[in-house]
């Protein structure tokens, strides 16, 4: 089968999986911009002047430049998985603290190579033009050979067999030199090793290889369940209509008039409308007078269905109902000027214990910048302890979670140790509950008086 396709223009490509990208971005967690670019985004922008728009194989990632996706698939895969895993477990801490780092790099670099050459095994690429055949090894990447031209596709009557060797060499156009400069030669030596198009073990498997080859697993299952439409659940509670009829309100609340005022001016409105309609019906005939603002609708805003005014009816009624029996009391605030932090969540510090979860503020004051994946376990888990589906205890110097809680939130129990202890925030870890210190504790609920 021959088709005829365009090539992409790096920054294109970019763009178009910018979302991968920033995924890839807050698992480098890099400190500046300008090291992420060198090294980390320099070298995908390098795989996608090598893999132009041709796809990956005919089966998976076969659209125009499934290549480049899968490869921005594999390594955010593969540092995910990185995360949760102890290299150098057999060092000195000193040493591993030089090393995970490294390693970690080195699964990145490992997984964006990978697949160099799993488009030449399955096809052929020819150039329009004057019909020379592209060859990896003497034109190197495919964006810069073939330009702004058109090619052609040829599918391979058997696909080739997968070389070691031969890949690796397609990574040196992409690995550069200075990239490789500041690891250990124990750090490189697996990095090589796992450059390999193998799809399972070969005797001796080094940690670096294994995830990789994990990764690449994880890449093929995800887009065969992509193909077969098969998708995972939503998990997140639907909102209830009287949340959506607020959401709907204007930015600018009226300011409420005190309920004396209110009266006399719906009283001397009315009475004046009254007077104008009998006063002119002989001579005009007017149109008729607005009807009384229903609850949740405002003038001048969106029209509301009557389904959701009828919601509001009921939430303001049963709102009122609990005011009349509480110990306190309070004052039942028109929908029209509802304060909208309310509706979100936005909760004076007086009642922080009550709130649905930590503000971006205090996480980044408490975790520090990056670690997303961080971010969102207490996050998750902070709006689980408010709504009770979990349980958490105060202990004399930190907060106890169940090592069988964790693995609900994305988050293996190895992993959200080792991150917590990077950020000196793991008081013990020991049986089946891992304390933290409690000023990351509070973020999650509060310490009760």
């Amino acid at each position: 089968m021959t088709a005829s396709h365009r090539p992409a223009v790096v920054n294109d490509l970019l763009n178009t999986h910018a979302k991968r990208i920033e995924l890839v971005r807050q698992c480098a967690n890099e400190s500046t911009e300008a090291e992420f670019e060198r090294k980390w985004l320099s070298v995908l922008r390098r795989c996608a002047a090598w893999f132009s728009s041709m796809p990956l194989t005919p089966e998976l990632h076969a659209e125009p430049g499934g290549a480049f996706r899968a490869t921005i698939e594999s390594t955010f895969y593969a540092m995910r998985l990185a995360g949760g895993q102890k290299f150098a477990a057999d060092m000195t801490s000193d040493k591993r603290r030089r090393l995970e780092p490294q390693y970690i790099y080195a699964v990145f670099l490992a997984a964006a190579c990978s697949s160099l050459d799993e488009p030449c095994r399955h096809f052929e690429f020819v150039r329009v033009a004057d019909r020379t055949p592209w060859s990896p090894a003497a034109h190197g990447a495919f964006g810069n050979w073939i330009g702004e031209g058109d090619y052609l596709v040829q599918r391979r009557a058997a696909p080739l067999k997968g070389e070691r060797m031969r890949t690796a060499m397609f990574a040196q156009t992409v690995i550069t030199p200075e990239l490789l400069s500041g690891l250990d030669n124990a750090v490189l030596a697996d990095l090589f090793g796992a450059i390999n198009p193998e799809k399972s073990p070969q005797g001796f498997e080094a940690l670096v290889h294994k995830v990789v080859r994990q990764a690449m697993d994880v890449s093929v299952e995800f887009e065969r369940k992509a193909q077969r439409g098969v998708f995972a659940p939503v998990k997140f509670d639907v909102p209830s209509a009287v949340h959506v009829a607020l959401e709907l309100q204007p930015q600018v609340a009226p300011v409420a008039a005190p309920p004396e005022q209110a009266g006399t001016a719906v009283a001397t409105s009315a009475a004046a409308t009254t007077s104008a309609s009998l006063t002119d019906a002989p001579s005009t005939a007017l149109p008729p007078a607005p009807a009384a603002t229903a609850p949740g609708a405002v003038a001048g805003g969106p029209r509301l269905s009557q389904s959701l005014l009828d919601a509001l009816e009921r939430s303001e009624a049963q709102t009122a109902s609990a005011a009349a029996t509480g110990p306190v009391e309070q004052v039942v605030t028109p929908t029209a000027a509802v304060d909208p932090s309310r509706i979100s969540g936005g909760i004076p510090s007086a009642s922080r214990q009550t709130r649905a979860g930590p503000t971006e503020e205090e996480l980044t004051e408490i975790l520090g910048p990056g670690s997303a994946m961080l971010r969102e376990f207490f996050r998750a888990l902070a709006g689980d302890v408010a709504t009770g589906r979990a349980k958490v205890t105060w202990e004399e110097k930190g907060l106890a979670v169940k090592k069988r809680l964790i693995g609900g939130y994305g988050i293996t129990s190895d992993t959200l140790v080792e991150q917590l202890r990077k950020r000196t925030l793991l008081l013990r870890a020991a049986g089946n509950d891992i304390c933290i210190v409690e000023r990351a504790g509070r973020l999650i609920m509060e310490r009760p008086a």
